[in-house]
């Protein structure tokens, strides 16, 4: 049996507080949760791991995001409007690897998954090791 498979139909189950009409008793629009959202089969599963493994490159990435933006100050550049072109471009790129960053963090997709691990950790503490670099030594690579 998959995890998380369930026998229930794939139909909109109505969240508690849903007055009927598509809207919270609070007044803010219903979210319509399907079936379909709870089931975690290992083609999702696998998708999951590949979306934590690209969070985890891009924040061991961002470990050298302050050392490659000040670089051009430490170096002697032949004139000022160099330096400020080189530090403009690190900027520019520190400024893209964060959003970036922030944009897959803050992703609805990634929020499921973190969201599902807390739950399942939560449902099932016992038993869970903590992952260590060393368990995977190609984890830090794309293509894998």
């Amino acid at each position: 049996m998959a995890v998380g498979h369930s026998d229930a139909p794939k139909s909109s189950i109505v969240p508690s507080g849903d007055n009927g009409d598509g809207q919270m008793e609070n007044g803010q629009p219903a979210l319509a949760v399907t079936a379909e959202d709870d089931v975690w089969d290992e083609q999702k599963i696998e998708e999951s791991l590949k979306t934590l493994k690209e969070m985890y490159i891009q924040l061991r990435d961002l470990r050298s995001t302050i050392p490659r933006l000040i670089a051009p100050l430490t170096t002697k550049q032949p004139s000022p409007e160099t330096l400020f072109r080189s530090f403009s471009e690190s900027a520019s790129t520190a400024t893209r690897e964060v959003q970036a960053f922030r944009r897959l963090m803050t992703d609805e997709r990634s929020t499921k998954i973190l969201d599902h691990a807390r739950q399942s950790r939560a449902d099932n503490p016992k038993g869970i090791k903590p992952w260590r670099i060393t368990d995977d030594p190609d984890w830090n690579h794309r293509e894998s």
